[in-house]
């Protein structure tokens, strides 16, 4: 796929989701909410503890991190059951004529809806929680760019592993409770409540060889310097090697959901 075509995807995606003003407005509600609830929570933990620092977080890098979790988290929004509403209804066999990749078409319009949320969402919670905490975020060029490249990385990711489950909709009449199992898995073990450094020291290991905490906390990590400089390639090189991963189990699952489909006759 060009890029002007991928860029007109995103852009239709985009305007889509500006019809949904009420839609919004609640979204950035629930942001603040959500926002208030963790800072909250970790002011009373770290208020009644004897210890200043947990898992090398700090008070004040733990609400860092939990804003900057949240945020990431937002930016991350997607239709995450684009591919199984297709199989659904049937409109994935117009997608199979269609002179595009149905990979990167769902990703250019997954990248538009991440896009607006973006905008209309994470700046301004970023900028008003600003306002209230004294977010500590490091300001090196280099982390920067590192946390931007991570992110993309966890973005990728995570829309794969949400195609791939969308496809399953080829072999189960239902899949809602596949979607459940995964968006359970996510909450839990990709950081977005509790940093992967405050759990157990026997279920870390386990967490590591799953690709959940490389889609969250990973840049977040990055991004407020809790990751230090020497071990950001390694973090990074395991995200590429996911992605490499889940390009191959999409791509597989794709080729025989489609043979599938055609078997059939559609």
């Amino acid at each position: 796929m060009s890029l002007p075509l991928f860029a007109k995807f995103a852009s239709v995606s985009f305007q889509k989701q500006i019809i949904y003003r009420f839609d919004y407005f609640m979204g950035v509600l629930n942001g603040f909410l959500y926002v208030f609830i963790f800072t909250s929570l970790w002011r009373a933990l770290y208020s009644h503890s004897d210890i200043a620092t947990h898992g090398g977080f700090s008070l004040q890098s733990i609400i860092t991190y939990a804003v900057m979790a949240m945020a990431v988290r937002i930016s991350f929004s997607m239709e995450e059951n684009a591919i199984y509403k297709k199989v659904q209804d049937g409109s994935v066999a117009i997608d199979l004529i269609r002179p595009v990749s149905i990979f990167f078409m769902h990703l250019a319009q997954s990248v538009g809806h991440s896009f607006f949320h973006i905008l209309a969402r994470t700046v301004p919670i970023l900028l008003i929680s600003a306002m209230f905490f004294d977010l500590q975020i490091p300001a090196e060029p280099a982390r920067l760019a590192a946390f931007l490249f991570s992110a993309v990385l966890g973005y990728l990711i995570l829309f794969m592993i949400n195609f791939c489950v969308g496809l399953l909709a080829f072999w189960f009449v239902e899949i809602f409770p596949f979607m459940l199992f995964k968006y359970g898995l996510f909450t839990l073990l990709s950081g977005a409540i509790v940093p992967i450094d405050l759990f157990p020291a026997f279920i870390r290991p386990v967490v590591a060889l799953l690709p959940f905490q490389y889609v969250l906390y990973s840049p977040t990590s990055i991004l407020i310097g809790h990751a230090s400089p020497e071990t950001i390639p390694g973090i990074i090189a395991v995200q590429a090697v996911w992605v490499l991963i889940f390009s191959a189990i999409s791509a597989a699952m794709w080729n025989a959901g489609r043979s599938k489909l055609v078997i059939q006759g559609g």
